[in-house]
């Protein structure tokens, strides 16, 4: 049984989480590189001040950079340090994307602390973002304790939606989409707190990565940790520039795989 401090503490220090993922922010300093343009290097973070669910907080990152062939941003990692899984997620991108951009759900402890973000640029190297945020006591966390579901419906196959294609009917080449993935899988810590201590009571059971394919050319991976929140909703940006078929599989850490499939078809 640990402490929450010395927890913490050890998670940070080995710079690894469940699944293997390690924290790389180290070393990223806390403002765009020198010599840039800070507009399109600024990392904007939206998450809330107080949130009411710490099982299911809302993340939006955005940075608006160039994504071209030799020089946009190829990684964004979101990181809360005081809580017991610090990493929530990290996402590739490649410039098929057309901008760096994820929202998702994820787990944290209850209290203040502080989330930070470090976008990694192929041209300029490391630097972060970080915002204050207080989550409600008592509403879960990453050692919450999962509802009862109904029996056999615990995973259903992954969804596609673009929202652009229901508010217009129609998608354009190279024009920039939002694409949302939605599944529902629980994702488990397996931690419990106990007395102001946390204890590995079972193991973590959980989503671990999303890739993305276009045609046959994979354009994200998205690595992700227990700290997810369950039945992740995720948005991120893309640009398609030619008909074809958009596919998704989610893998989760029993190796268990999960696809669809959406054509992308112009008017």
């Amino acid at each position: 049984m640990l402490s929450r401090r010395r927890f913490c503490a050890l998670a940070f220090t080995a710079g690894v989480t469940a699944g293997g993922l390690r924290r790389e922010a180290l070393g990223a300093s806390d403002s765009p590189p020198a010599g840039v343009d800070e507009r399109l290097h600024a990392i904007r973070l939206r998450l809330p001040t107080m949130a009411p669910n710490g099982a299911k907080v809302p993340i939006v990152v955005e940075v608006s950079h160039p994504m071209e062939p030799d020089h946009y941003v190829k990684r964004l990692e979101v990181v809360n340090e005081r809580d017991p899984i610090p990493l929530k997620g990290a996402f590739d991108f490649s410039p098929g994307n057309g901008q760096a951009y994820v929202a998702f759900q994820a787990r944290m402890d209850e209290g203040a602390s502080e989330v930070v973000v470090t976008a990694e640029c192929t041209r300029h190297g490391r630097w972060s973002s970080r915002q204050s945020i207080t989550v409600a006591d008592g509403t879960g966390g990453c050692a919450s304790v999962p509802l009862p579901r109904t029996a056999g419906a615990d995973i259903r196959p992954p969804r596609i939606h673009i929202p652009q294609l229901v508010r217009e009917g129609r998608i354009r080449r190279d024009e920039l989409i939002d694409v949302q993935l939605a599944i529902r899988h629980p994702n488990r810590t397996g931690l419990a707190l106990r007395d102001g201590r946390f204890i590995q009571q079972a193991e973590p059971f959980f989503l671990q990565s999303v890739d993305v394919f276009y045609g046959a050319e994979r354009v994200n991976r998205f690595a992700m940790t227990p700290a997810i929140s369950d039945d992740p909703f995720i948005t991120f940006r893309f640009r398609p520039g030619r008909e074809e078929l958009l596919k998704v599989v989610f893998t989760n850490s029993r190796g268990q795989r999960f696809e669809a499939t959406h054509s992308v078809r112009f008017s």
